[in-house]
């Protein structure tokens, strides 16, 4: 958390446009309700689970609950305010809509980096591990297409990024899959089919003026 929150404090301290993407508040109400469904992605990874067990209830929604709860103003809010409200917002400067979100791609998956070195040191296969910085890829992609898509508001992104990673949470605490290869590949396609659609989206969004017209259009 404190490789995150020292960048967001000297973004938030050193540019305006910086800030400014976190009072905004304008994104259309389809923006943020997508945004929320979106979060749950982590969770069709049960499609590719050797173990039947799907975690809900009132147990899971509780713990995704507190997670999402204990989230919002932690990691999920200063990777925006570094990777969205700044460095996308630097990028789309001197680049199109598509060119920005995959370049943010690309550094979101390097940032990423140390914390699948620090999931190896944990125990966790290498096979497995090999997954993830496509997947860390195509969630830059999503979380890059909605800020476009939401105006330049922060807020559907941290909404977003808390809720994808207690999804997270509740499905790979539950019945030992932090380590089962199926659950990382499922999350993948779904995480791809989910960027294709939002990149998309994001670059209709632009061409027409707005978020509205574009959701309604796909």
């Amino acid at each position: 958390m404190a490789a995150s929150f020292l960048p967001a404090l000297y973004c938030f301290a050193a540019y305006p446009e910086c800030r400014s993407s976190l009072e905004k508040l304008n994104a259309s109400w389809k923006v943020y309700f997508v945004a929320i469904v979106a979060g749950f992605i982590p969770v069709l990874s049960y499609f590719g689970s050797h173990n039947s067990a799907f975690p809900w209830g009132r147990p899971a929604a509780m713990h995704f609950a507190s997670v999402f709860a204990n989230n919002l103003f932690l990691s999920p809010l200063w990777e925006e305010i570094v990777w969205r409200g700044c460095f996308l917002k630097k990028v789309r400067s001197f680049s199109s809509v598509p060119g920005g979100i995959l370049l943010m791609s690309i550094g979101w998956t390097l940032w990423h980096g140390g914390y699948i070195a620090f999931l190896y040191s944990g125990g966790i296969p290498i096979t497995v591990l090999s997954v993830l910085p496509f997947t860390y890829f195509c969630s830059g992609i999503i979380f890059g297409s909605v800020y476009e898509m939401g105006r330049g508001s922060l807020w559907p992104c941290v909404l977003l990024h808390s809720a994808f990673n207690a999804a997270t949470a509740v499905y790979y605490s539950a019945f030992n899959r932090a380590s089962e290869l199926g659950s990382y590949v499922s999350e993948l396609i779904f995480m791809a089919i989910a960027a294709v659609i939002f990149f998309i989206v994001a670059i209709r969004s632009s061409r027409r003026g707005g978020p509205a017209s574009a959701l309604v259009a796909v």
